[in-house]
């Protein structure tokens, strides 16, 4: 499967960014999309849904502490935007991403940020 590379946005504590609705790394539901995980326990990904049925899955991780947890699920209605602070013993893959796959019929954006 081909894959979608997204690369996080640094952020700062107490700083503001803005966040703004359709825009970041289009969602192709062919695609793997694979994140860059700079910092343990500190990614925030934002789906940005436009379509009803956008779902996510998170791999589970090959090689940290929680990697027996499993995939974490994330679904989002039709313009809808959902946050999520994924794990790094959770979701982090050997080679240092997070990966996610989509549903068939899976359309919005994504965007990334690790906390400093």
């Amino acid at each position: 499967m081909a894959v979608q590379t997204v690369t996080p946005t640094a952020l700062a504590f107490n700083t503001g960014q803005v966040v703004t609705q359709g825009s970041g790394t289009a969602i192709d539901a062919s695609k793997t999309m694979e994140i860059a995980y700079p910092k343990d326990g500190k990614l925030l990904i934002i789906v940005d849904s436009t379509h009803a049925n956008t779902a996510a899955t998170f791999s589970a991780s090959d090689v940290f502490v929680a990697a027996g947890k499993g995939t974490t699920a994330l679904a989002v209605g039709n313009g809808i935007a959902k946050a999520i602070i994924v794990e790094s013993d959770r979701h982090k893959l050997n080679d240092g991403v997070v990966e996610i796959s989509w549903h068939a019929d899976s359309l919005g954006f994504v965007q990334a940020y690790y906390l400093l």
